[in-house]
């Protein structure tokens, strides 16, 4: 009986010192504000409280009398020390796990998600499952390849009967991202006969993904509906209610970005490097305020040449990375190097390969494993070492036969 008096005592004590530490802190922080009556009430119970617990023969209901009295003076005076929020009462934790995580950010690891496929098959952008008519995978299957593959599935289900048919215009509109935050999307307008639907995409999303595993078999050809828009032809015959087709969208790789090695060791080729565009020289304006990921091809003072589908360093086959060989060797799906062309952003290419080409000093020659697909050191140039903020480590999701340390 005593050891349970005894763990009773220890308890009311406890209990009381932190009611004591709490009206004292009030007392400390508030009295200079208080009205004098609320003061003197508090000064009372913060004075009673010390004498009770510095007598250690202070029975248990004498503590629990004077904290009764003292919890209404302090709701009454503690402003926003009490009662204690939330946030009050873990400021302190969060402003720590704030400032760590924004330390091993800045010096350690980023997290990073690739957008686009031009380092396809290494690193997937948002790539796109199609499902022909009605063999969509059912609800069950649609959670789970979302919850593991972070695959969300879009669907169009014919408003009339007739040829399905996709809009060749295109709108950039106001959209959400994980529900919450604003981002903008690319509307895609779809046609089943002439009753149009509309679908919103992200913006780096390749609509042809969809498109080209749809019209396999078919002959597609150019048109206009009634009204005058320009549309695509399938030839492929819908009927009202029914899906006309749908897809997985799937996520682009997400990875951690290792931000600590190149403090000691400059970038090496082969190397998936991660680099901000703000001063990219001649990239458009479009992608300033990026961040980039691709290979880099060649290094400082060395001289590259685009020797297709290889490429040629310092006179020597590519090495140091193993989509240099994949390529060479067009190892499916690798498709192999190509010259830089002409595009709509980037109307005279910067190297486009097909002369030597010698890296300045302190600059890197950059490109994507997936060439005939990706921007990069071709039309936009060089990329200073003073960009590079780190090299691609592991990709943390999603649980694709990717997952693992990045190549």
């Amino acid at each position: 009986m005593k050891f349970f008096a005894d763990k009773k005592v220890k308890a009311a004590r406890k209990q009381a010192t932190e009611c004591y530490h709490m009206a004292k802190k009030i007392y400390d922080y508030r009295h200079d504000i208080l009205p004098e009556a609320d003061r003197d009430a508090l000064k009372n119970v913060v004075d009673r409280l010390y004498k009770l617990l510095k007598d250690k023969r202070t029975p248990v209901e004498g503590l629990e009398i004077v904290q009764n009295e003292a919890e209404p003076i302090m709701k009454r005076t503690g402003g926003h020390f009490y009662p204690k929020s939330f946030i009050a009462e873990n400021s302190e934790m969060i402003l720590f796990a704030a400032i760590l995580a924004i330390g091993i950010r800045s010096f350690f690891l980023q997290p990073f998600k690739i957008p686009t496929n031009s380092m396809y098959p290494t690193y997937n952008g948002m790539t796109a499952r199609v499902y022909q008519a009605d063999t969509g995978p059912n609800p069950v299957l649609r959670v789970f390849r979302f919850v593991t593959l972070g695959a969300a599935n879009k669907s169009v289900t014919a408003p009339d009967s007739g040829e399905l048919s996709f809009g060749v215009e295109r709108s950039v509109v106001p959209g959400r991202k994980w529900f919450v935050l604003p981002t903008k999307k690319l509307r895609y307008t779809f046609y089943v006969g002439e009753s149009p639907v509309a679908l919103d995409l992200p913006l780096e999303f390749d609509i042809r993904q969809v498109i080209e595993p749809l019209m396999e078999g078919s002959e597609g050809n150019m048109g206009r509906l009634s009204n005058g828009t320009r549309v695509l032809k399938t030839g492929i015959q819908i009927n009202k209610g029914e899906t006309a087709f749908s897809f997985d969208l799937l996520t682009g790789d997400q990875l951690f970005v290792d931000r600590f090695s190149y403090h000691f060791k400059r970038p090496s080729v082969g190397d998936p490097i991660v680099f901000r565009t703000d001063n990219l020289e001649h990239i458009d304006r479009d992608n300033r305020g990026k961040y980039y990921i691709k290979r880099a091809v060649a290094g400082p003072n060395d001289v590259l040449e685009i020797d297709p589908p290889g490429l040629v360093l310092n006179g020597q086959p590519a090495t140091g990375a193993k989509a240099f060989e994949a390529n060479r060797n067009q190892e499916a799906p690798y498709s192999g190097y190509v010259y830089g062309m002409r595009s709509q952003n980037y109307p005279l290419p910067q190297a486009d390969g097909r002369t030597p080409i010698k890296i300045p000093d302190g600059h890197y020659f950059a490109m994507g494993d997936n060439s005939p697909n990706s921007a990069d050191s071709r039309m936009w140039g060089f990329v200073p070492q003073t960009e590079i903020v780190g090299k691609a480590m592991f990709i943390y999701y999603p649980f694709s036969h990717r997952w693992g340390p990045a190549e």
